[in-house]
């Protein structure tokens, strides 16, 4: 069968110039037997300082056009990825992926019986659970890229960055024929770029 090779753009980071609010906040930490709260990590003046960061009107404001962007996106692949989902699964049928019925506890309760279905429907039902939780994830872990950036968190926000690529890789390989490749446009693979 003749190979087809589907490429998508990789999510990238959004240009952030506000910086979010940095400041000082407590660590509770364990002192024997009680809890105690300190400015300090864990109680220890070495260890440095803890810092929060918030929100101002600013940096909300500037998060509000990507976020719509980027939502908007996501939806339109979440929608394909639900048209693809019931085509691939327009014949199924749980009466026919039943590898047996059991009753777990036969004398306590012999009526009491319990269906083990095929490979095929649990992965039927696991990415049906994805497609409903997917839009949402990508919203939380959106705003999360954008907060580490304004916050200058790079290491944190690379990691949401991989994060959101990998569920984008998944959303658009999901119920795909066997011929069909996903890969993503460039020369460099979002996934593997940052490994040191």
């Amino acid at each position: 069968m003749r190979k087809f090779t589907i490429q998508i753009a990789p999510i990238r980071k959004p240009f952030m110039r506000e910086k979010m609010m940095k400041l000082e906040t407590v660590c509770k930490y364990r002192n024997g037997y009680k809890y105690e709260y300190s400015p300090y990590a864990y109680g220890k003046k070495h260890c440095g300082r803890v810092y929060r960061y918030e929100d101002t009107e600013w940096t909300l404001d500037e998060k509000a056009p990507y976020l719509a962007s980027f939502m908007e996106r996501i939806e339109k692949v979440v929608s394909k990825a639900k048209d693809r989902y019931s085509k691939f699964y327009a014949d199924f049928r749980y009466e026919d992926e039943i590898v047996k019925v059991y009753a777990p506890y036969p004398d306590l309760a012999p009526n009491a019986l319990k269906t083990v279905y095929s490979e095929r429907a649990r992965q039927k039902d696991a990415q049906w659970q994805y497609l409903r939780e997917i839009t949402k994830k990508m919203q939380i872990q959106y705003g999360h890229l954008m907060s580490a950036l304004q916050s200058q968190q790079w290491d944190r926000a690379n990691g949401s960055l991989h994060i959101l690529n990998e569920r984008m890789m998944k959303l658009q390989s999901m119920c795909r024929p066997d011929n069909h490749e996903v890969v993503f446009k460039g020369d460099k693979n979002p996934l593997t770029a940052n490994r040191k």
